[in-house]
């Protein structure tokens, strides 16, 4: 948690610094490598590719948020003990899906990232976060937060 306070303390001091899918860095690139193959690794159940794309300690975060359920986990142990079964018994490996992101936002600063995106997934849209730090040369994600906000009731103005 310190260091992801740390990370919105950084960023408040070095915003804007990336935003567009078409002016991609070369870290640009490398961390949405990371942020893909942790989505399609999730869903075409290949959990050990899933685990390595995230960093394994206690500063973890990982909140998703639909309608009818609320997944909140602050340890990589408790994330790894829910969401191994998940990936490997519960997600079809022949299941077809696609993934398509909009409005990213990349923002770096020294070893870590945040990055925003609107996603589609197979017609479920939600809007997403993802929080990455650079360890040993690699980025790993340290927080996940998904809110399906579609899934909601809309509320009238009147």
């Amino acid at each position: 948690m310190i260091r992801l306070l740390f990370l919105f303390a950084i960023l408040q001091l070095t915003i804007p610094v990336s935003s567009q899918t078409d002016n991609f860095t070369g870290e640009d690139d490398a961390i949405m490598t990371v942020v893909k193959n942790e989505t399609q690794s999730f869903f075409m159940g290949e959990y050990e590719d899933w685990k390595n794309c995230w960093i394994h300690s206690s500063d973890i975060y990982f909140e998703w948020i639909r309608s009818n359920v609320h997944h909140f986990y602050t340890d990589w142990s408790d994330l790894d003990r829910v969401m191994r079964p998940i990936i490997t018994e519960n997600v079809g490996k022949s299941d077809a899906f696609y993934s398509l992101r909009t409005d990213v936002k990349i923002m770096q600063a020294e070893n870590m990232a945040w990055v925003t995106y609107r996603q589609n997934l197979s017609g479920d849209k939600s809007d997403e976060q993802r929080v990455l730090v650079k360890e040993d040369g690699d980025w790993k994600i340290i927080m996940v937060t998904v809110v399906a906000s579609e899934t909601f009731p809309k509320f009238d103005s009147n």
